[in-house]
């Protein structure tokens, strides 16, 4: 294990999670300790709370630099105002991290943990996710950009999940940023 950024770092195809191995992406090219365990920790509690647990992925690129996340910080904030008002979801999970390699402005990576009970499907809130964005920038299509966790799958979606997300934990594209902002935020949800 290695320190970078104040955060630690690991080179493995598997992470120790309080006992449990699970699989990860990008861990031969190393994945931060601190990452990884806060999306593992806020999908967790979500599982905790919620029957069935809609987990969604999405990218989002500003058309410009932001030296600070404000421009994160205040997004996240209007989407959970909107799910809150449209599906009536008040504990929401999520995730979002900051990179930059060799463009101009940075991008974000996000995922975001809700109750599957309420959210069906997730057309109507990705296509609203790309409507607040678009006057910030452009949104680039993922495939494959969810998971629902239940009782009747939860050993392998929930695993399926985490590998998937375990992709915003890497190193690369991380630290290229001015000293006040974070390479990553996410809600403080609790077991």
């Amino acid at each position: 294990m290695k320190r970078t950024n104040r955060k630690r770092v690991v080179f493995l195809d598997e992470f120790n999670y309080r006992g449990e191995l699970i699989g990860i992406l990008q861990g031969k090219q190393g994945v931060y300790v601190e990452i990884l365990s806060k999306v593992i920790e806020q999908l967790d509690a979500c599982i905790s709370t919620y029957k069935r647990v809609l987990v969604h992925r999405f990218d989002l690129h500003p058309t410009y630099y932001t030296p600070t996340n404000i421009l994160m910080s205040k997004f996240v904030d209007r989407l959970k105002k909107w799910i809150k008002r449209n599906y009536g979801i008040n504990k929401i999970g999520y995730i979002w991290v900051r990179e930059q390699e060799r463009s101009k402005q940075q991008h974000y990576h996000l995922a975001i943990f809700l109750d599957g009970n309420k959210i069906q499907h997730p057309k109507k809130l990705n296509a609203q996710i790309k409507e607040m964005w678009t006057a910030l920038g452009h949104m680039p299509v993922i495939r494959n950009p969810y998971y629902f966790i239940d009782n009747n799958n939860y050993k392998v979606r929930r695993l399926d999940a985490i590998y998937r997300v375990s992709y915003l934990a890497k190193v690369r594209g991380k630290g290229c940023r001015d000293p006040q902002a974070k390479d990553y935020g996410s809600s403080r949800l609790h077991v």
